[in-house]
C-alpha cells in the first residue's frame, strides 16, 4: 500500500496499513480470522434499492443458509441458519473469564446478547466462526477440496498468475497466465469468470483494457472499456492500543505443553481460538440512526495481552515503527491484559486502486485514503470512547481491569484519554481490518449478474470487489455467499440448472 495521503498509519513504517492477501486456493479465507458475520439486513436491501435487484437480504438470506451447517444449538432453530452446507459455523470450544466478563459489561450498559447472524445485528456475542473441530473451515476445505476427484474435467494450476484477459472486440475469448516463468494461454467455452479479489480483480481488468480511460492511456494500455474500476475501494479499520490489564488469571493462559496437547488431541484449549477472538459487540455512535439498527461500531474482544513475546511478533508483522511496542506495550509486560478494538464498519472516505506499470507482477498502487471524510475521525474517537465505558463497568472491575496506563509516543503532550488524546491515537494506530471491497462495484462496473458493463461480454466478477457498499462487519461470510450466488447466476445464465430456491 502506498503512503497514506491522509493523516493515518502514523505508527507505522512509511505510514502505510499492511494489506496482506492469501494467494492460495481459497484466497484470504486461509488466513483471515475466520469470523462468521453476515452483514446488516439493510446493507442488502440498500444494494437492492440503488439497482442491484435480487440482492436484498430475503434475495440472499438462502445463500447465506445454504452454505452452513450451523452448530450452536440456542440459535439453529430460528428460522435463519441452514443445517446442511459446507461451512461448519460454531463457537470457539474454549474461553476465558475476561470474555465472560466482556459478555456481562455488555449487558451492564444496556445492549442484548444477540445471535448477530440472525434477526438483530445490534448487540453481543461469543463470535461464530468457520471453524470444525478446533480447525480452519476455509472455502477450498470447505467447497473445493471434496468435489475434486468427483470432477475430471475441473483442472487446476498452482503457483501461477493471470495476466491478461484476451478480447475479441469486446467479448472476454480467454485469459494468458505465468506459471513458473512460462506463459501460457486458456480460452473460455462460455465466459472468463474473474475472483482474484478487490486487490488483483482490478488489477487484472486494467491490465487488459477495462477501466478508467485516462489512467488506461497514461500507461498505453488499449481501452476496451471506460468503467470506473478500482475506484470506490472501501474496507473497514480498526483502532489498536485500546486495552487493560486485569487482577485476576482471567485471560487466555500462556502457551505451554498441555495447551499443545489440548489442541492436538482434542481440537480445543487456547489454541483452538482464533487469535485469541473471543466476543464481539456491534453498537452504534451518534453518527447512525439507532432508530434503524445499523450499528456503524464492531467491538472485538481480544482474550489475549498485547505485551507478549508472540504479541511482539504480530505487531512487527504490521510494520509498526522502532519503539512502538519498547514504549507503549512491554511496559505492562508481565500483567495479565486483553485488548477491546473498535472496528468502524460504516466509513464514508473512499480510496482507490491504480496500476503501478503495466508489469502485471508489480504490485497495483493502494490509497484507502483513511480519514479522508472528516466525519470518520470523529466516529473513532467515540467507538474508543465506547470501548473505554465497556472497561470501566462493574463486570469488568470484578476482574481487576484497569485502562492501559501509559501515554502512547507521540500523543504524551495531550491528557490522556482526552479526546485529543484519542484522536492522536487512532491517527497513529490505524489499521486495516482487511476486508477491501468495492472496486468492480455493482451498478458502476458490473450488472446485477455480475456481468461486465460498458458493452463487455462473456466476462464476470464474484468477489469482494463487487459489493457496492461494504457489508457491516467482516466480509468473510458475505464473500462466500456472492461466491454461491455468483455461482447459480453463471448456471442460470447459461441454462445449465435452475434458479436456486
Amino acid at each position: 500500500m502506498e503512503k497514506q495521503t491522509c493523516l493515518s498509519c502514523l505508527a507505522s513504517k512509511s505510514e502505510r496499513s499492511v494489506w496482506n492477501r492469501g494467494k492460495a486456493l481459497g484466497g484470504t479465507s486461509v488466513i483471515n480470522g475466520m469470523m462468521f458475520v453476515r452483514g446488516n439486513r439493510i446493507d442488502f436491501d440498500d444494494w437492492a434499492k440503488n439497482g442491484a435487484t435480487g440482492w436484498s437480504y430475503e434475495d440472499v438470506l438462502p445463500y447465506f443458509k445454504s452454505i452452513e451447517t450451523f452448530a450452536i444449538p440456542e440459535y439453529a432453530d430460528n428460522g435463519y441458519h441452514g443445517d446442511q452446507g459446507e461451512l461448519t459455523i460454531g463457537y470457539a470450544p474454549s474461553y476465558s473469564l475476561a470474555s465472560e466478563a466482556f459478555l456481562n459489561a455488555c449487558k451492564e450498559l444496556g445492549y442484548d446478547s444477540v445471535d448477530y447472524n440472525g434477526p438483530k445485528q445490534q448487540g453481543c456475542s461469543r463470535v461464530q466462526f468457520n471453524i470444525k473441530d478446533g480447525h480452519r473451515a476455509s472455502s477450498s476445505r470447505a467447497f473445493l477440496f471434496p468435489i475434486v476427484k468427483e470432477h475430471p474435467n475441473l483442472h487446476i494450476t498452482l503457483e501461477s498468475t493471470a495476466t491478461k484477459i484476451e478480447f475479441n472486440g469486446r467479448r472476454a475469448v480467454g485469459v494468458h497466465f505465468e506459471k513458473h516463468g512460462v506463459s501460457h494461454f486458456v480460452r473460455a467455452a462460455r465466459e472468463v469468470i474473474v475472483s482474484a479479489g478487490a486487490i488483483a480483480s482490478p488489477q487484472l481488468l486494467m491490465l487488459s483494457g477495462v477501466g478508467p480511460k485516462e489512467h488506461l492511456q497514461e500507461l498505453e494500455i488499449p481501452v476496451v472499456a471506460d468503467l470506473p474500476v478500482g475506484q470506490n475501494l472501501q474496507d473497514h479499520i480498526y483502532i489498536g492500543g485500546i486495552a487493560a490489564t486485569v487482577e485476576k488469571n482471567a485471560v487466555i493462559q500462556d502457551l505451554d505443553v498441555s495447551t499443545y496437547t489440548d489442541y492436538c488431541l482434542h481440537g480445543n484449549g487456547p489454541l483452538s481460538v482464533p487469535a485469541g477472538i473471543e466476543a464481539l459487540s456491534f453498537l452504534s455512535t451518534s453518527f447512525v440512526n439507532t432508530s434503524t439498527e445499523s450499528p456503524d461500531v464492531e467491538l472485538i474482544f481480544f482474550g489475549v495481552s498485547p505485551s507478549t513475546e508472540p504479541a511482539k511478533e504480530y505487531l512487527e508483522s504490521l510494520a509498526y515503527k522502532k519503539g512502538v511496542f519498547e514504549k507503549y506495550f512491554l511496559p505492562n509486560g508481565g500483567k495479565k491484559s486483553f485488548q477491546i478494538v473498535p472496528c468502524l464498519n460504516k466509513l464514508k472516505s473512499r480510496g482507490e486502486i491504480k496500476l503501478k506499470s503495466v508489469n502485471p507482477h508489480d504490485h497495483p498502487l493502494i490509497d484507502p485514503k483513511y480519514f479522508s471524510h472528516p466525519e470518520d475521525i470523529l466516529v473513532a474517537v467515540e467507538a474508543v470512547k465506547k470501548t473505554l465505558e465497556m472497561i470501566d463497568t462493574d463486570a469488568m472491575k470484578a476482574i481487576g481491569a484497569r485502562r492501559w496506563d501509559i501515554p502512547f509516543p507521540g500523543c504524551e503532550d495531550k491528557a490522556l484519554y482526552s479526546d485529543e488524546y484519542i484522536e492522536c491515537l487512532a491517527r497513529h494506530l490505524t489499521h486495516t481490518v482487511w476486508h477491501y471491497s468495492g472496486t468492480c462495484a455493482m451498478g458502476s462496473v458490473v450488472d446485477a449478474r455480475l456481468r461486465v458493463l460498458g458493452g463487455v461480454t462473456n466476462l464476470r466478477v464474484i468477489d469482494a470487489s463487487i459489493m457496492a457498499k461494504v457489508t457491516t462487519g467482516n466480509t468473510n461470510a458475505p464473500t462466500m455467499m456472492i461466491g454461491a450466488k455468483g455461482a447459480a447466476m453463471i448456471l442460470e445464465d447459461n441454462g445449465l440448472a435452475a434458479a436456486k430456491e
